[in-house]
């Protein structure tokens, strides 16, 4: 009989402790979430003052310039993609064209 006593207190015990766990990480989640807002909502802050500032054409250029950047990197990609589907080596497509 004291057996099952010593396990259902060993058990209740287990789920304390997971239940305290459970609840720390979410309380853990919680302020990292709110602590991630916060600074969203400096940068949007900051990028405002900035637009306010020194205009929008300058957000405009430099927001251009991440663009091309990544329509270069898809086009890299994306050459790559059809190197590998035709099976040709970059070297040998490059001897080729």
């Amino acid at each position: 009989m004291s057996f099952f006593f010593k396990y259902s207190v060993i058990l209740r015990i287990t789920k304390a402790r997971e239940h305290h766990h459970r609840l720390k990480r979410e309380k853990k989640k919680a302020f990292k979430n709110n602590m991630n807002d916060t600074v969203c909502e400096r940068l949007k802050k900051k990028i405002q003052e900035l637009a306010e500032e020194k205009g929008i054409e300058a957000l405009f250029r430099s927001q251009m310039r991440f663009m091309i950047q990544n329509i270069e990197k898809a086009a890299l990609l994306s050459e790559h993609v059809n190197l590998l589907v035709t099976e040709v080596e970059p070297e040998t497509a490059d001897q080729k064209m």
